[in-house]
């Protein structure tokens, strides 16, 4: 019997052709890609038995592709990821994103071997209801005035089964309030699925579309596709997505949908269709940025200071309240989402003991240094090479989208760039397109 079939994600040929050569002599069957987009396509043609997916590619990176898969429902196969540049942030984040394990480039074929090895066995050990990954959303947190009016808005359309788009700045949780409205609506989970536009393939969305229907079609009750960045689609992507969901108006079915800009603004512009404006925003809800909600920070602390231990096993470590003071007069870029991996991180890489308000003014100016270096063009040369690129492609693309006051469309057309890929890029770098003055580090 021919041994398990292993799907190669890298970018790099030299890479992609030495591992290939090693596993097929071990008996393996191999396919290789050279990116996402053909990954996408290689998987629409096999189920592979494991995945080594790089970290680094020129479309999208593995821990966006590893995600998108685990949102949508996807992650068939037990993925290892590879790196030359692994960090334990980078580690935690792929393990929690779905990955089995991590090896670090240049490859030790020894250890690359026997990382398949276990992958495989400890995969088939495992109960196979994990692919079938169940979430749970949590309500909004905070007794803020904006906090308390989120709440009320999803406690009033939990009965009705509108369109409802989802709108705000990257980390404010607009992912998660989508999930929850699904779940204040229908506790059965497995009647929605979740997809990100920046995974969709650029020519063929009516097959991506098809796919996500076919996921939910059987199942009971009300259901729900939640769509994530529909702003970033292109004008031909609009036109097919309006014109499909126009088509499942009479089904059963919800469209809960995000997006950074504001879509209403969008339209005037003529960068996006109104028509498909009018489908997927029969009801619009906008969350506040984390600085307008400042008194909410001391309960979102306390909240993660709690659940991250018990969802990702890392140590618990209480803070001070001195520390919680200062992290709520602190300027939060990143919302949320920065806010959730500052304390990850003084969680794991910190002392014992209670975390004080020292620990985190140091982590905050060491996180403020770095991202201080960065902006300063003499200092690239003491980064890697991708380092160095990331650092100058966020600072000129930051300075062109200032000069066009935030328009993405006016960037695309500067910088030569088609608008997904732009947007996929912008997100990458951590750029805040509608004040770009507040973007979060890349750090």
């Amino acid at each position: 019997m021919s041994k398990s079939h292993i799907l190669i994600i890298d970018d790099e040929p030299d890479i992609r052709g030495l591992i290939s050569d090693i596993l097929s002599d071990e008996g393996y069957q191999v396919s290789t890609a050279e990116d996402g987009a053909s990954a996408r396509k290689k998987l629409n043609e096999i189920t592979p038995d494991l995945v080594l997916l790089d970290i680094w590619m020129p479309d999208i990176d593995g821990i966006s592709l590893l995600k998108s898969w685990k949102e949508s429902g996807n992650l068939r196969f037990p993925v290892v990821m590879m790196s030359g540049h692994g960090t334990i942030e980078t580690a935690i984040e792929a393990t929690k994103m779905g990955a089995k394990d991590f090896v670090e480039k240049p490859i030790s074929l020894a250890k690359l071997l026997q990382t398949i090895d276990h992958t495989l066995t400890q995969y088939a050990k495992e109960d196979q209801t994990i692919v079938s990954h169940t979430w749970k959303a949590f309500e909004p947190i905070g007794n803020s005035k904006s906090s308390r009016q989120l709440r009320e808005q999803l406690d009033r359309i939990k009965h009705t089964h509108n369109n409802t788009l989802f709108v705000g700045d990257g980390g404010t949780g607009k992912l998660n309030t989508a999930k929850y409205l699904h779940q204040l609506r229908n506790n059965n989970q497995q009647a929605t699925v979740i997809s990100d536009t920046l995974s969709w393939p650029e020519q063929d969305v009516t097959t991506t579309l098809t796919q996500l229907w076919q996921k939910i079609s059987d199942q009971e009750g009300q259901k729900s596709i939640i769509i994530s960045n529909i702003d970033c689609l292109i004008s031909e992507q609009q036109n097919t997505v309006a014109a499909i969901l126009k088509q499942w108006q009479q089904q059963s079915i919800a469209i809960l949908s995000t997006a950074q800009q504001d879509l209403k603004t969008l339209v005037l512009q003529g960068d996006f269709s109104r028509e498909l404006y009018d489908l997927i925003a029969e009801i619009t809800l906008y969350l506040p940025h984390l600085n307008a909600r400042s008194e909410d920070v001391p309960e979102l602390i306390n909240f993660y200071i709690n659940y991250l231990p018990d969802h990702e096993q890392i140590p618990y470590r209480k803070m001070s309240f001195a520390a919680q003071n200062f992290l709520r007069n602190h300027d939060w870029p990143g919302n949320i989402r920065e806010l959730k991996n500052i304390i990850r991180q003084l969680q794991i890489l910190g002392k014992e003991g209670d975390i004080e308000q020292s620990e985190v003014e140091q982590l905050l100016a060491k996180s403020q240094e770095i991202s201080n270096n960065q902006q300063k063009s003499l200092e690239w040369y003491d980064l890697d090479l991708r380092e160095a690129r990331e650092a100058f492609e966020r600072d000129y693309l930051l300075h062109h989208l200032q000069q066009v006051n935030g328009k993405v469309g006016e960037l695309a057309k500067i910088v030569g760039l088609e608008r997904t890929h732009l947007y996929r890029k912008l997100r990458a770098l951590n750029i805040n397109t509608k004040d770009p003055s507040k973007s979060a580090s890349s750090s």
